[in-house]
């Protein structure tokens, strides 16, 4: 009785361990890994993150600390890299469906943002450019060598709601001047489209930022 009571309590032990260390990864914590990386902007990261994985608790962050739905590779499966298949909603033609899909897996949070930033760096040249502005940022995920980071057709909807709601923990009281900051160097810098530039408006707008 005594050995059976021991083992339960070591499996409540270990279970009570997981969902602490799944649950551990913070807004700050994260943002705070993220600006270890010169070449992303560690905000936006943080934002598309949290977007990506429901704040962190997603299967996919759980099980392989994959931050930003990241796909293998032909190169990731010829080098026996570890990968997770499940099924994720895609969006196609302005429709959402279910897809099946390998993921990347990772050891842990750090080995994740390592290789997200060497993607940005070699398939997203424009976030890299902009990664001293959120919405620069954002809009180079649209103009990726091989396509548009996500199939989502309301992903930079997403993206700049996340990035307002979540602005005042990482910016405090200077967050809606940062907001604006960024947003008047991206339009000076030309990086927004028309309908990209009337999403933020918008949405600073229902926000009380303009």
């Amino acid at each position: 009785m005594k050995k059976f009571l021991s083992v339960m309590i070591l499996a409540v032990f270990a279970a009570v361990v997981s969902c602490h260390g799944a649950e551990a990864m913070t807004v700050g914590e994260f943002y705070s890994l993220a600006k270890k990386h010169k070449h992303i902007q560690p905000f936006a990261v943080t934002v598309q993150s949290a977007c990506e994985t429901g704040h962190w608790t997603s299967e996919l962050w759980i099980n392989g600390y994959n931050g930003a739905g990241l796909k293998v590779s032909k190169e990731w499966l010829s080098a026996n890299k570890p990968y997770i298949t499940k099924s994720s909603v895609e969006s196609s033609k302005g429709v959402y469906g279910q897809e099946t899909s390998k993921f990347r897996k990772y050891g842990s949070p750090e080995e994740f943002l390592r290789d997200y930033e060497k993607k940005i760096r070699e398939d997203y040249p424009r976030c890299a450019r902009n990664r001293d502005n959120i919405w620069g940022y954002f809009a180079g995920l649209y103009d990726g060598k091989k396509g548009k980071w996500a199939t989502d057709h309301k992903y930079y909807d997403k993206l700049t709601v996340k990035a307002i709601k979540l602005a005042p923990e990482i910016y405090g009281s200077e967050w809606k001047q940062k907001l604006i900051r960024d947003f008047k160097v991206a339009s000076r810098r030309k990086s927004l489209t028309g309908w990209q530039i009337d999403i933020i408006r918008s949405e600073f707008k229902k926000a009380g930022v303009l």
